[in-house]
């Protein structure tokens, strides 16, 4: 397993951030739906995204590329045309929007899981794709799915573990009229209404420009505040993205400057205790354990229950993480607490790390902050952000 090498140091002045993968991916789906052609510009080019574009293309779907900007003609089930068999990787937004997806069809469809991914929550989606009247059956890695399903007025999703299924039957059945109900909607909520606007402005319009992403966002952000001042062009409040959040923790601390370009964040002005309730951004908990661990006091992290259900177990993970560098965390029920420290470990350290692209970004950003090391596997990051370690290049 492949391990790359870094150093202690700074991070390159301004950050171009790439666009948003969940957007990117949403609109992907409800693209291969509409029957008019539909461009997606500025498309991000991480492998949750590359992996949909190719298995859309792979059921019969017209894929034009240009630079950063794709043309999606055809539409879905009209295109298909035979059995397929696709890897889909670990993308849960990629296996579980395009799963909605072939439903529609009447084709026998073999989705391959990625190793991790087969582990994550499926029987939700496997039961309920059975009570619209399509065969569904997950045997190890490979989900074998045929539908046509039969498209109800009504649809309740239970959202206890994932939003993910809910989002994949809005997407899928947009075009039937079908009301999807989110069943105990707790976590993702950000999420849930994003899908709802990417839907009406493809209803509206088929021309789409991808949002920059605000997870991809916080690994800079969070380093910008406790090291340097860092330029940020065109990254502004996305309400529809949870993981923006994190810039309300960063104004707290007085590290945020913006004007009509984007935004400048410099180092925290002061420390104090934060509590920040995650439930709806779980995806930011491994950068807030970097950034909190840094920023002396004891901080509250609430609702990080449904952390064990991502690429890895995150919040072990996290908490691992945090101690390897000398802070202490502990949880209480479902709150995860960090004492932060300005403590500087003048050690290397090793990192052999899940398969995360998460962890293995949050811990290149301890490695840079303390005394460098190496971190495995480097490859991870390529599922959400191939560009991260381009930021160490300075």
């Amino acid at each position: 397993m492949a391990s790359l090498n870094l150093k202690h140091g700074s991070m390159i002045k301004e950050v171009h951030v790439p666009s948003s993968k969940s957007y990117a991916n949403r609109a992907l789906i409800l693209a291969a739906i509409k029957k008019s052609p539909v461009t997606l510009e500025n498309l991000p080019e991480s492998t949750d995204v590359t992996i949909l574009l190719a298995c859309l293309k792979e059921l019969g779907l017209k894929v034009k590329t240009s630079g950063k900007n794709v043309v999606i003609e055809g539409s879905f089930p009209a295109c298909e045309s035979s059995d397929k068999k696709l890897d889909v990787g670990e993308g849960g937004t990629t296996a579980r929007f395009l799963a909605g997806l072939l439903l529609k069809g009447k084709k026998k469809y073999e989705l391959v899981l990625g190793e991790r991914l087969k582990e994550r929550p499926w029987q939700e989606f496997i039961d309920q794709a059975r009570m619209l009247g399509a065969k569904a059956e997950l045997n190890d890695a490979v989900l074998t799915l045929q539908g046509p399903i039969t498209a109800p007025k009504t649809l309740e999703v239970d959202c206890t573990r994932t939003t993910q299924y809910a989002t994949a039957f809005e997407l899928g059945l947009s075009d039937f009229g079908t009301k999807i109900i989110p069943v105990n909607l707790t976590t993702s909520q950000s999420y849930w209404a994003m899908t709802e606007k990417v839907i009406q402005d493809l209803k509206q319009n088929d021309v789409y420009p991808v949002p920059l992403d605000w997870s991809s966002a916080s690994y800079p952000l969070a380093f910008a505040a406790l090291n340097h001042e860092i330029t940020f062009p065109g990254l502004f409040d996305d309400s529809f993205q949870a993981d923006s959040k994190f810039i309300k923790i960063l104004r707290k601390l007085g590290s945020v400057t913006e004007n009509d370009k984007g935004m400048v964040i410099k180092p925290i002005t002061h420390h104090e205790p934060i509590s920040f309730d995650v439930t709806d951004c779980l995806d930011l908990v491994p950068t807030l354990g970097y950034f909190l661990s840094h920023i002396k006091g004891v901080h509250e992290l609430h609702g990080t229950k449904n952390l064990t259900f991502k690429e890895s177990d995150r919040l072990t993970e996290v908490m691992n993480l945090i101690k390897a560098f000398g802070r202490k965390t502990w949880l209480e029920g479902e709150t995860l607490l960090i004492e932060g420290s300005d403590l500087k470990i003048n050690e290397a350290k090793d990192l052999v790390l899940p398969n995360d692209h998460r962890m293995v970004m949050v811990g290149a950003l301890f490695l840079r902050q303390h005394s460098g090391g190496s971190v495995t596997p480097p490859e991870a990051v390529t599922k959400s952000y191939p560009e991260f370690f381009d930021l160490f290049i300075c």
